[in-house]
């Protein structure tokens, strides 16, 4: 496991009685690149009620049931790169219940610049709970210069391909 500098706790509020299926995120502007610097996400994990009760806002927290319908989907340059990723690959809290899945390691990605506003939790169907509540996510992340990001994605992008002929994406 990578060294943490960085980490945000972060809410999704679902409404009471929503018939949707798909929840995007807020704007975090603490999570938001800009003039000033470059903000990478480098691991995400997630948690359900029986980890943590009530957000910040006192809303209840998802159940594990719940977690286990819902996915996570990252825009990143351009494009939903992390598509449906289900939060429960993202759970790592062991809870004591058989049938409550977890991972003993965060979820690491690649220094990911998320734009938020275009992210989104999706689940095939409405969840249809009568009550408000939250996902709860914690974010590990890095404050890099500004600029930086957009340097590697420059030098990336002059190489033709990786040593051994794998083509870069």
């Amino acid at each position: 496991m990578r060294p943490q500098k960085r980490y945000e706790m972060i809410e999704l509020v679902i409404p009471a009685a929503s018939t949707a299926s798909r929840f995007n995120f807020p704007d975090i502007p603490q999570l938001r690149s800009d003039v000033t610097k470059d903000i990478v996400v480098r691991a995400i994990e997630t948690y359900d009620v029986a980890a943590i009760p009530v957000d910040f806002n006192t809303n209840p927290v998802a159940t594990a049931a719940v977690c286990a319908k819902a996915a996570l989907t990252l825009y990143v340059e351009g494009e939903e790169s992390i598509f449906r990723i289900p939060l429960i690959k993202l759970k790592n809290v062991y809870n004591s219940v058989a049938t409550n899945f977890f991972t003993s390691e965060l979820n690491q990605f690649e220094n990911l610049q998320v734009d938020w506003t275009k992210s989104y939790i999706s689940t095939p169907t409405p969840f249809a709970i009568d009550t408000q509540f939250a996902f709860i996510f914690g974010i590990v992340y890095q404050r890099l210069k500004p600029g930086t990001m957009q340097k590697l994605r420059e030098a990336r992008d002059n190489f033709d391909c990786l040593p051994g002929g794998l083509q870069m994406m």
